[in-house]
Protein backbone atom coordinates (compact mmCIF):
# COMPACT_ATOMS: atom_id res chain seq x y z
CA UNK A 1 0.00 0.00 0.00
CA UNK A 2 1.25 3.52 -0.89
CA UNK A 3 0.36 6.27 1.16
CA UNK A 4 0.85 10.55 -1.08
CA UNK A 5 -0.09 12.98 1.02
CA UNK A 6 -1.71 16.11 -1.59
CA UNK A 7 -2.54 19.34 -0.43
CA UNK A 8 -6.05 19.80 -0.79
CA UNK A 9 -8.09 21.50 -3.00
CA UNK A 10 -9.17 25.50 -3.52
CA UNK A 11 -12.95 23.98 -3.77
CA UNK A 12 -12.64 22.10 -0.62
CA UNK A 13 -11.13 24.57 1.56
CA UNK A 14 -13.77 26.04 3.70
CA UNK A 15 -14.30 29.46 4.84
CA UNK A 16 -15.18 30.47 8.05
CA UNK A 17 -16.77 33.34 9.63
CA UNK A 18 -14.63 34.95 11.99
CA UNK A 19 -13.72 38.76 12.71
CA UNK A 20 -10.07 39.20 10.80
CA UNK A 21 -8.83 42.91 9.89
CA UNK A 22 -6.33 43.79 7.57
CA UNK A 23 -4.08 47.51 7.88
CA UNK A 24 -3.06 48.44 3.88
CA UNK A 25 -0.21 50.34 3.41
CA UNK A 26 -2.05 53.62 3.41
CA UNK A 27 -3.08 53.14 7.15
CA UNK A 28 -6.70 52.02 6.29
CA UNK A 29 -8.46 49.30 8.86
CA UNK A 30 -10.78 47.01 6.85
CA UNK A 31 -12.89 44.37 8.43
CA UNK A 32 -13.15 41.09 6.73
CA UNK A 33 -15.71 38.41 7.55
CA UNK A 34 -15.26 35.39 5.68
CA UNK A 35 -11.61 33.90 5.30
CA UNK A 36 -10.11 30.52 4.69
CA UNK A 37 -6.30 29.08 4.65
CA UNK A 38 -5.92 30.18 1.33
CA UNK A 39 -7.33 33.51 1.28
CA UNK A 40 -10.54 36.15 1.91
CA UNK A 41 -13.18 37.74 0.36
CA UNK A 42 -12.68 42.02 -0.29
CA UNK A 43 -15.33 43.90 1.09
CA UNK A 44 -16.98 45.63 -1.82
CA UNK A 45 -17.15 48.66 0.43
CA UNK A 46 -13.35 49.05 0.90
CA UNK A 47 -12.33 50.35 -2.23
CA UNK A 48 -9.28 49.23 -4.66
CA UNK A 49 -7.59 45.60 -4.23
CA UNK A 50 -4.53 45.55 -2.24
CA UNK A 51 -1.22 44.08 -2.89
CA UNK A 52 0.39 44.16 0.71
CA UNK A 53 -0.86 44.78 4.11
CA UNK A 54 -1.06 43.51 8.02
CA UNK A 55 -3.43 41.00 8.41
CA UNK A 56 -4.54 41.13 12.08
CA UNK A 57 -6.17 38.19 14.05
CA UNK A 58 -8.37 39.82 17.32
CA UNK A 59 -8.25 37.05 20.03
CA UNK A 60 -9.24 37.40 23.39
CA UNK A 61 -8.73 41.52 23.74
CA UNK A 62 -5.35 41.37 21.88
CA UNK A 63 -4.76 41.50 18.43
CA UNK A 64 -1.96 39.23 16.44
CA UNK A 65 -0.32 40.53 13.72
CA UNK A 66 2.04 39.80 10.55
CA UNK A 67 3.00 40.74 7.21
CA UNK A 68 1.45 39.14 4.14
CA UNK A 69 1.40 39.96 0.34
CA UNK A 70 -2.12 39.19 -1.63
CA UNK A 71 -2.76 38.60 -4.62
CA UNK A 72 -6.15 38.91 -7.41
CA UNK A 73 -6.38 36.49 -10.08
CA UNK A 74 -8.53 38.90 -11.82
CA UNK A 75 -11.80 36.96 -11.58
CA UNK A 76 -13.53 38.29 -8.39
CA UNK A 77 -12.97 40.15 -5.02
CA UNK A 78 -11.03 37.43 -3.80
CA UNK A 79 -7.60 37.64 -1.95
CA UNK A 80 -5.02 34.96 -2.35
CA UNK A 81 -2.64 35.00 0.40
CA UNK A 82 0.55 34.57 -1.07
CA UNK A 83 4.25 33.07 0.23
CA UNK A 84 3.18 33.36 3.74
CA UNK A 85 6.42 31.68 6.24
CA UNK A 86 5.58 28.62 7.85
CA UNK A 87 5.07 30.44 10.97
CA UNK A 88 2.53 33.10 9.72
CA UNK A 89 0.61 29.83 8.50
CA UNK A 90 0.89 27.56 11.21
CA UNK A 91 -0.58 30.85 13.63
CA UNK A 92 -3.55 31.31 10.80
CA UNK A 93 -4.22 27.44 10.95
CA UNK A 94 -4.27 27.32 14.39
CA UNK A 95 -7.42 29.88 14.43
CA UNK A 96 -8.73 28.04 11.30
CA UNK A 97 -9.39 24.73 12.95
CA UNK A 98 -10.42 25.72 16.05
CA UNK A 99 -12.69 27.53 14.63
CA UNK A 100 -13.98 24.71 12.32
CA UNK A 101 -13.43 21.95 15.52
CA UNK A 102 -15.79 24.46 17.90
CA UNK A 103 -12.67 25.22 20.52
CA UNK A 104 -13.18 29.26 19.15
CA UNK A 105 -16.01 31.13 18.57
CA UNK A 106 -16.88 34.77 17.49
CA UNK A 107 -17.82 37.37 20.17
CA UNK A 108 -18.62 40.48 18.60
CA UNK A 109 -15.62 41.26 16.65
CA UNK A 110 -13.18 38.82 18.81
CA UNK A 111 -12.17 35.72 18.68
CA UNK A 112 -12.50 33.32 22.15
CA UNK A 113 -11.61 30.43 23.14
CA UNK A 114 -14.43 27.57 24.29
CA UNK A 115 -12.06 25.89 26.61
CA UNK A 116 -10.08 28.44 28.28
CA UNK A 117 -12.06 30.82 30.77
CA UNK A 118 -10.72 33.94 32.08
CA UNK A 119 -11.20 34.76 36.07
CA UNK A 120 -11.16 38.32 36.99
CA UNK A 121 -7.77 39.17 39.11
CA UNK A 122 -9.09 41.06 42.24
CA UNK A 123 -6.90 44.42 42.65
CA UNK A 124 -7.13 44.92 46.07
CA UNK A 125 -5.48 43.57 49.03
CA UNK A 126 -6.29 40.85 51.07
CA UNK A 127 -6.12 40.98 54.55
CA UNK A 128 -3.25 38.53 55.33
CA UNK A 129 -1.26 40.51 52.69
CA UNK A 130 -2.32 44.12 54.74
CA UNK A 131 -1.04 42.29 57.95
CA UNK A 132 2.46 41.08 55.79
CA UNK A 133 3.04 44.22 54.42
CA UNK A 134 2.51 46.09 58.24
CA UNK A 135 4.83 43.75 59.80
CA UNK A 136 7.64 44.20 57.08
CA UNK A 137 7.49 47.99 57.55
CA UNK A 138 10.05 49.91 59.86
CA UNK A 139 9.27 51.87 62.36
CA UNK A 140 8.18 55.79 61.83
CA UNK A 141 11.29 57.09 63.30
CA UNK A 142 13.52 55.04 61.82
CA UNK A 143 11.67 56.17 58.53
CA UNK A 144 11.93 59.78 59.11
CA UNK A 145 15.58 59.44 60.15
CA UNK A 146 16.21 57.53 56.97
CA UNK A 147 14.47 60.41 54.69
CA UNK A 148 16.00 63.29 56.64
CA UNK A 149 19.44 61.48 55.48
CA UNK A 150 18.89 61.03 52.27
CA UNK A 151 17.28 64.69 51.69
CA UNK A 152 20.52 66.47 53.19
CA UNK A 153 22.84 64.06 51.08
CA UNK A 154 20.96 64.96 48.28
CA UNK A 155 21.09 69.16 49.06
CA UNK A 156 25.14 68.09 49.67
CA UNK A 157 25.00 66.79 46.05
CA UNK A 158 23.42 69.81 44.84
CA UNK A 159 25.47 72.35 46.25
CA UNK A 160 28.47 70.50 45.48
CA UNK A 161 27.76 70.58 42.38
CA UNK A 162 26.62 73.93 41.84
CA UNK A 163 29.85 75.40 43.60
CA UNK A 164 32.17 73.47 41.29
CA UNK A 165 30.44 74.80 38.27
CA UNK A 166 30.86 78.48 39.59
CA UNK A 167 34.28 77.43 41.02
CA UNK A 168 34.77 76.59 37.66
CA UNK A 169 33.67 79.60 35.97
CA UNK A 170 35.19 82.24 38.05
CA UNK A 171 39.01 80.25 38.51
CA UNK A 172 38.99 78.80 35.14
CA UNK A 173 38.89 79.63 31.93
CA UNK A 174 37.38 76.59 29.55
CA UNK A 175 39.26 75.93 26.18
CA UNK A 176 36.55 74.16 23.46
CA UNK A 177 38.13 71.46 20.83
CA UNK A 178 41.29 70.85 21.97
CA UNK A 179 43.82 68.39 20.54
CA UNK A 180 47.27 67.22 20.86
CA UNK A 181 48.96 68.36 16.88
CA UNK A 182 52.49 67.54 15.64
CA UNK A 183 54.07 69.50 13.20
CA UNK A 184 53.30 67.45 10.38
CA UNK A 185 55.17 68.09 6.52
CA UNK A 186 53.85 66.20 4.29
CA UNK A 187 56.89 65.17 1.19
CA UNK A 188 55.03 64.62 -1.98
CA UNK A 189 56.70 63.90 -5.14
CA UNK A 190 57.70 66.92 -7.47
CA UNK A 191 57.33 64.77 -11.08
CA UNK A 192 55.88 61.75 -11.37
CA UNK A 193 57.58 58.69 -11.41
CA UNK A 194 57.98 55.22 -10.53
CA UNK A 195 59.06 54.38 -7.03
CA UNK A 196 62.68 52.77 -7.08
CA UNK A 197 63.74 52.28 -3.78
CA UNK A 198 62.11 53.24 -0.08
CA UNK A 199 64.90 54.39 1.89
CA UNK A 200 63.07 54.72 5.61
CA UNK A 201 60.42 53.37 7.66
CA UNK A 202 57.69 55.27 10.21
CA UNK A 203 59.81 56.20 13.07
CA UNK A 204 63.02 56.30 11.67
CA UNK A 205 65.05 59.78 12.72
CA UNK A 206 65.74 61.72 9.31
CA UNK A 207 68.06 64.75 8.98
CA UNK A 208 67.09 67.60 6.33
CA UNK A 209 68.40 66.65 2.70
CA UNK A 210 68.61 62.95 3.61
CA UNK A 211 66.82 61.02 0.52
CA UNK A 212 63.31 59.54 1.88
CA UNK A 213 62.29 57.72 -1.35
CA UNK A 214 64.55 57.26 -5.09
CA UNK A 215 62.36 57.79 -7.69
CA UNK A 216 63.27 57.17 -11.25
CA UNK A 217 61.44 57.48 -14.74
CA UNK A 218 62.39 55.31 -17.51
CA UNK A 219 63.06 58.41 -20.36
CA UNK A 220 65.66 59.70 -17.41
CA UNK A 221 67.11 56.10 -17.29
CA UNK A 222 67.25 55.59 -21.03
CA UNK A 223 69.25 58.94 -21.53
CA UNK A 224 71.27 58.37 -18.98
CA UNK A 225 72.37 55.01 -20.03
CA UNK A 226 72.43 56.26 -23.59
CA UNK A 227 75.30 59.01 -22.39
CA UNK A 228 76.64 56.48 -20.27
CA UNK A 229 77.11 54.21 -23.06
CA UNK A 230 78.74 57.26 -25.48
CA UNK A 231 81.15 57.92 -22.63
CA UNK A 232 82.19 54.45 -22.14
CA UNK A 233 82.88 53.93 -25.75
CA UNK A 234 84.43 57.52 -25.96
CA UNK A 235 86.47 56.77 -23.28
CA UNK A 236 88.12 53.50 -25.24
CA UNK A 237 88.77 55.57 -28.64
CA UNK A 238 90.40 58.12 -26.76
CA UNK A 239 92.41 55.79 -25.35
CA UNK A 240 93.56 54.19 -28.27
CA UNK A 241 94.35 57.49 -29.88
CA UNK A 242 96.14 58.75 -26.99
CA UNK A 243 98.90 55.11 -27.45
CA UNK A 244 99.07 56.29 -31.41
CA UNK A 245 99.60 59.97 -30.63
CA UNK A 246 102.39 58.55 -27.76
CA UNK A 247 103.65 56.28 -30.47
CA UNK A 248 104.00 59.30 -33.33
CA UNK A 249 105.18 61.60 -30.91
CA UNK A 250 108.08 59.14 -29.58
CA UNK A 251 108.80 58.21 -33.52
CA UNK A 252 109.09 61.74 -34.21
CA UNK A 253 111.72 62.00 -31.29
CA UNK A 254 113.83 59.08 -32.88
CA UNK A 255 114.04 60.42 -36.01
CA UNK A 256 114.61 63.99 -34.80
CA UNK A 257 117.08 62.17 -32.61
CA UNK A 258 118.66 61.04 -35.28
CA UNK A 259 119.05 64.04 -37.54
CA UNK A 260 121.03 65.75 -34.77
CA UNK A 261 123.74 62.72 -34.30
CA UNK A 262 123.96 63.22 -38.24
CA UNK A 263 124.88 66.68 -37.47
CA UNK A 264 127.32 65.90 -34.72
CA UNK A 265 129.19 63.32 -37.02
CA UNK A 266 128.95 64.68 -40.30
CA UNK A 267 132.15 66.28 -41.85
CA UNK A 268 132.59 70.49 -42.01
CA UNK A 269 131.59 70.62 -45.82
CA UNK A 270 127.88 68.67 -45.43
CA UNK A 271 127.03 70.39 -41.41
CA UNK A 272 125.83 72.89 -43.07
CA UNK A 273 123.02 71.02 -45.07
CA UNK A 274 122.20 68.80 -42.39
CA UNK A 275 121.65 71.72 -39.63
CA UNK A 276 119.34 73.27 -42.58
CA UNK A 277 117.57 69.32 -42.48
CA UNK A 278 117.00 69.27 -38.86
CA UNK A 279 115.62 73.43 -38.77
CA UNK A 280 113.24 71.98 -41.62
CA UNK A 281 112.36 68.98 -39.16
CA UNK A 282 111.63 71.09 -36.53
CA UNK A 283 109.38 73.23 -38.83
CA UNK A 284 107.25 70.04 -40.16
CA UNK A 285 108.45 71.50 -43.45
CA UNK A 286 111.08 68.49 -44.00
CA UNK A 287 109.78 66.85 -47.31
CA UNK A 288 111.00 63.29 -46.33
CA UNK A 289 108.45 63.18 -43.29
CA UNK A 290 105.44 65.09 -44.51
CA UNK A 291 103.55 61.69 -44.08
CA UNK A 292 104.74 61.53 -40.70
CA UNK A 293 103.81 65.02 -40.03
CA UNK A 294 100.45 64.90 -41.02
CA UNK A 295 99.45 61.64 -39.83
CA UNK A 296 100.48 63.26 -36.47
CA UNK A 297 98.21 65.88 -36.38
CA UNK A 298 95.83 64.24 -37.69
CA UNK A 299 95.67 61.98 -34.50
CA UNK A 300 96.05 65.10 -32.35
CA UNK A 301 93.15 66.83 -34.18
CA UNK A 302 90.77 62.98 -33.70
CA UNK A 303 92.35 63.46 -29.83
CA UNK A 304 91.12 66.90 -29.22
CA UNK A 305 87.81 66.34 -31.03
CA UNK A 306 86.93 63.42 -29.13
CA UNK A 307 88.09 65.27 -25.90
CA UNK A 308 85.38 67.86 -26.42
CA UNK A 309 83.01 65.53 -27.21
CA UNK A 310 83.57 63.67 -23.61
CA UNK A 311 84.07 67.63 -21.45
CA UNK A 312 80.24 68.21 -23.36
CA UNK A 313 78.91 64.36 -22.80
CA UNK A 314 80.16 64.58 -19.04
CA UNK A 315 78.33 68.04 -18.56
CA UNK A 316 74.93 66.22 -20.19
CA UNK A 317 75.58 63.33 -17.45
CA UNK A 318 75.73 65.78 -14.92
CA UNK A 319 72.90 67.68 -16.15
CA UNK A 320 70.30 64.40 -16.38
CA UNK A 321 71.87 63.16 -12.77
CA UNK A 322 70.87 66.47 -11.26
CA UNK A 323 67.45 65.75 -13.32
CA UNK A 324 67.03 62.64 -12.12
CA UNK A 325 68.29 63.91 -8.21
CA UNK A 326 65.28 66.20 -8.65
CA UNK A 327 63.31 63.70 -8.98
CA UNK A 328 64.00 62.13 -5.46
CA UNK A 329 61.77 62.84 -1.98
CA UNK A 330 64.29 64.45 0.01
CA UNK A 331 64.00 65.47 3.91
CA UNK A 332 62.90 69.29 4.46
CA UNK A 333 63.89 69.65 7.64
CA UNK A 334 64.74 67.30 10.44
CA UNK A 335 62.34 64.90 12.54
CA UNK A 336 60.92 61.41 12.64
CA UNK A 337 59.33 59.62 10.05
CA UNK A 338 55.65 59.41 10.83
CA UNK A 339 53.54 57.49 7.62
CA UNK A 340 55.30 55.92 4.38
CA UNK A 341 52.50 56.49 1.78
CA UNK A 342 54.30 54.48 -0.96
CA UNK A 343 55.64 51.33 -1.59
CA UNK A 344 58.48 49.88 -4.47
CA UNK A 345 57.26 49.98 -7.77
CA UNK A 346 54.55 52.48 -7.26
CA UNK A 347 53.62 55.18 -9.77
CA UNK A 348 53.91 58.45 -7.83
CA UNK A 349 52.59 61.37 -9.68
CA UNK A 350 53.10 64.94 -9.63
CA UNK A 351 51.73 66.09 -6.18
CA UNK A 352 51.27 62.83 -4.56
CA UNK A 353 52.52 62.12 -0.64
CA UNK A 354 54.99 60.01 -0.55
CA UNK A 355 56.46 60.41 3.08
CA UNK A 356 54.82 62.70 6.52
CA UNK A 357 57.45 63.73 8.36
CA UNK A 358 57.17 65.21 11.92
CA UNK A 359 59.34 68.06 13.29
CA UNK A 360 61.95 67.52 15.38
CA UNK A 361 59.76 70.35 17.75
CA UNK A 362 58.02 68.90 20.41
CA UNK A 363 53.96 68.00 20.39
CA UNK A 364 51.87 71.14 21.59
CA UNK A 365 48.14 70.83 23.19
CA UNK A 366 46.09 73.59 20.56
CA UNK A 367 42.47 74.87 21.40
CA UNK A 368 39.99 77.88 20.71
CA UNK A 369 38.60 80.32 22.65
CA UNK A 370 35.99 82.82 21.75
CA UNK A 371 37.72 86.08 21.34
CA UNK A 372 35.56 87.48 24.17
CA UNK A 373 38.16 85.84 26.55
CA UNK A 374 41.12 87.01 25.11
CA UNK A 375 41.32 90.06 27.61
CA UNK A 376 41.69 86.77 30.55
CA UNK A 377 44.75 85.43 28.88
CA UNK A 378 48.98 86.04 28.55
CA UNK A 379 51.20 83.91 27.83
CA UNK A 380 52.94 81.66 30.86
CA UNK A 381 49.49 81.35 32.34
CA UNK A 382 49.13 77.57 33.91
CA UNK A 383 46.94 74.86 31.96
CA UNK A 384 45.41 71.95 33.06
CA UNK A 385 44.88 69.31 30.85
CA UNK A 386 43.23 65.59 30.89
CA UNK A 387 43.87 63.14 28.53
CA UNK A 388 43.19 59.34 28.00
CA UNK A 389 46.63 57.97 27.50
CA UNK A 390 47.08 53.57 26.29
CA UNK A 391 47.93 53.46 30.71
CA UNK A 392 44.57 55.38 31.18
CA UNK A 393 43.56 58.88 32.15
CA UNK A 394 46.00 61.09 33.21
CA UNK A 395 46.23 64.91 34.55
CA UNK A 396 48.95 67.03 32.64
CA UNK A 397 50.62 70.37 33.95
CA UNK A 398 50.62 72.99 30.84
CA UNK A 399 51.89 76.59 30.02
CA UNK A 400 50.30 78.98 27.21
CA UNK A 401 53.35 79.14 24.77
CA UNK A 402 51.31 81.03 21.70
CA UNK A 403 48.38 82.95 21.72
CA UNK A 404 47.09 84.01 18.26
CA UNK A 405 44.01 85.31 16.45
CA UNK A 406 42.40 83.96 14.25
CA UNK A 407 40.41 80.75 11.91
CA UNK A 408 41.45 77.30 12.17
CA UNK A 409 39.06 74.70 10.69
CA UNK A 410 40.19 72.14 12.43
CA UNK A 411 39.17 73.59 15.69
CA UNK A 412 36.67 76.09 14.94
CA UNK A 413 35.00 77.67 12.09
CA UNK A 414 34.44 80.76 13.87
CA UNK A 415 37.11 83.28 14.37
CA UNK A 416 38.50 83.47 17.88
CA UNK A 417 41.61 83.02 20.07
CA UNK A 418 44.07 80.53 19.40
CA UNK A 419 46.62 78.65 21.89
CA UNK A 420 49.60 77.13 22.10
CA UNK A 421 50.12 75.02 25.14
CA UNK A 422 53.13 72.99 26.14
CA UNK A 423 53.03 69.54 27.97
CA UNK A 424 55.57 70.21 31.04
CA UNK A 425 55.38 66.97 32.42
CA UNK A 426 56.78 64.58 29.78
CA UNK A 427 59.81 64.80 27.96
CA UNK A 428 59.72 64.70 24.07
CA UNK A 429 60.17 61.43 24.45
CA UNK A 430 56.98 60.58 26.19
CA UNK A 431 54.84 63.16 24.76
CA UNK A 432 55.45 61.27 21.33
CA UNK A 433 55.01 58.15 22.79
CA UNK A 434 51.80 58.86 25.44
CA UNK A 435 50.21 61.42 22.89
CA UNK A 436 49.00 60.90 20.19
CA UNK A 437 48.42 63.22 17.13
CA UNK A 438 45.16 64.90 17.16
CA UNK A 439 43.92 63.50 20.75
CA UNK A 440 41.45 65.08 22.40
CA UNK A 441 42.04 67.14 25.26
CA UNK A 442 40.25 68.32 28.06
CA UNK A 443 41.83 72.06 28.61
CA UNK A 444 41.05 74.80 31.69
CA UNK A 445 43.71 77.73 32.14
CA UNK A 446 43.56 78.65 35.50
CA UNK A 447 43.45 82.44 35.90
CA UNK A 448 46.48 84.75 37.07
CA UNK A 449 44.32 85.45 40.20
CA UNK A 450 43.89 82.32 41.84
CA UNK A 451 47.38 81.72 40.68
CA UNK A 452 48.59 84.20 42.90
CA UNK A 453 46.21 83.47 45.80
CA UNK A 454 47.76 80.03 46.33
CA UNK A 455 51.21 81.84 46.18
CA UNK A 456 50.38 84.50 49.30
CA UNK A 457 48.68 81.50 50.73
CA UNK A 458 51.66 79.08 50.71
CA UNK A 459 54.09 82.63 51.81
CA UNK A 460 51.65 83.13 54.95
CA UNK A 461 51.77 79.18 55.73
CA UNK A 462 55.52 79.00 55.69
CA UNK A 463 55.87 82.31 57.88
CA UNK A 464 53.59 80.70 60.77
CA UNK A 465 55.82 78.44 62.52
CA UNK A 466 53.46 75.22 63.16
CA UNK A 467 51.37 75.47 60.73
Amino acid sequence: MQIRHERPMSELEFQVRAPLALLTDEGVRVTVDEWSLRGFEWPEAAGNLPKRGSLLIPFQGVEISFPVNLRNDGKGPFLEFVDLTGRQRETLAVFYRSILSGKMATTGEMITSLDAPVDLVPMGETKEEQETGKAKTAPRSLRAAFSMSAYMLLAVMVFYLLSAGIYGKVATVNVTNARIEAHLLPHISQLGGYVDKVLVEAGDAVAAGDILVRIETPEHENALSEVRERISGLELRLQTLRERADTFAARVSEERALLAMKIDHAPPALAAARREALASFDARIHPQFQTLFETQALVQRELADIEDDLRRLRRERGRLRDAADALHVVAGEAGFVSEVAVVKGQYAARGDIAVIVEGAQPRMARGWLNQKTAAALQVGMQVKMEVSTRTGRRVLDGTIAEISAGIDPGLSPAFGTLLGVTVNDLDETEIRAELAHLMPVAMRVQRNWLTQAHAQLASVTDRVPGW
